[in-house]
This record gives structure tokens, C-alpha cells and sequence, in this order.
């Protein structure tokens, strides 16, 4: 599921750099996001009990 979440996450980024709403490199935002993806996908792992 994680990895979904990137695929995506690049997919809005390159559609936002195509349409020009974001300006410079891809990459340039596209590191930052998927560590905090990173982040956020530890703390919902750590939190939602095993059954």
C-alpha cells in the first residue's frame, strides 16, 4: 500500500509540473513528500493494533 502512495504522489507531481502549477524539478518536491509519506506510514503502522 505504501508503495501506492508514492506512485501517486509522483504521478500528482509530474501532472502538477505538466500543467504548470509547480514550478522547478519534479525531484525537487518529490524527496521531501515521500519522507514525510515515510513518516506518516510509521506512525499509522505503529498505531493501528495487529489482529
Amino acid at each position: 500500500m505504501f508503495l501506492g502512495v508514492l506512485i501517486l504522489l509522483l504521478g500528482v507531481l509530474l501532472l502538477l509540473q505538466q500543467l504548470d502549477i509547480i514550478r522547478g524539478g519534479v525531484w525537487e518536491y518529490f524527496w521531501p513528500a515521500a519522507v514525510i509519506a515515510i513518516g506518516i506510514s510509521m506512525i499509522v503502522k505503529h498505531r493501528i493494533p495487529k489482529k
